[in-house]
């Protein structure tokens, strides 16, 4: 993985057209080289600090259940005093975190599926235009990564956005209650066991 303090950017342009590397994040992956978990989580983690956590999109992205953002979003624990910013295509925010809410892939730090879909639920402001297709946007993206994270249904989704602020909380249990169809959906088509068992004909 290489990153401009590596070769010059014209230079990486030039063999990404030449298609000898491809582009994750600010870093750039030889052709050959997976564009899996570990690799997005590393490439992200070249924006920031070594004490952020990916977090809501870029989790999402590195989960690979949604398209890289335009920017990256990350979090730190309140106090830990690293918010600098080492890419303009970053943001970091101070938050509360458990270490349950946060696993490593790569030794990289990330909020895990559960964390970062009740996050996008609680954080995701509603798009002005087009809300309709915004909101079935996020209920797809939210029904991936519970499915991602092996979660049968919402319930543990519906607990954790109680666990905060009431203002946040009552926007992303009302999100979280059209992720129920999507979710089985999904489930239905990756798991045999959970499609309904047809009728037996009888003649």
């Amino acid at each position: 993985m290489f990153t401009v303090n590596d070769l010059p950017l014209a230079e990486l342009y030039g063999a990404r057209l030449d298609g000898q590397v491809f582009q994750l994040a600010d870093s750039w992956c030889v052709i050959d080289e997976i564009d899996g978990c570990s690799s997005r989580a590393v490439a992200a983690s070249q924006l920031v600090p070594p004490r952020a956590i990916a977090e809501r999109l870029t989790a999402a992205w590195i989960y690979g259940v949604a398209p890289e953002p335009r920017r990256h979003q990350f979090c730190v624990v309140i106090g830990a005093r690293t918010t600098a910013l080492w890419s303009p295509r970053a943001q970091v925010r101070e938050i509360v975190r458990t270490p349950e809410d946060v696993h490593t892939i790569a030794g990289v730090r990330i909020t895990t599926p559960l964390r970062t879909a009740v996050d996008l639920a609680r954080y995701t402001p509603p798009s002005a235009s087009s809300a309709s297709s915004s909101s079935n946007e996020l209920t797809a993206l939210l029904a991936r990564l519970l499915h991602y994270g092996t979660y049968a249904d919402v319930t543990d989704a519906v607990h954790l956005c109680k666990r905060g602020s009431a203002a946040h909380s009552t926007l992303a249990v009302a999100r979280f209650a059209a992720v129920s169809a999507p979710l089985s959906a999904l489930r239905q088509r990756t798991d045999p066991s959970s499609r309904p068992v047809p009728p037996v004909s009888r003649r």
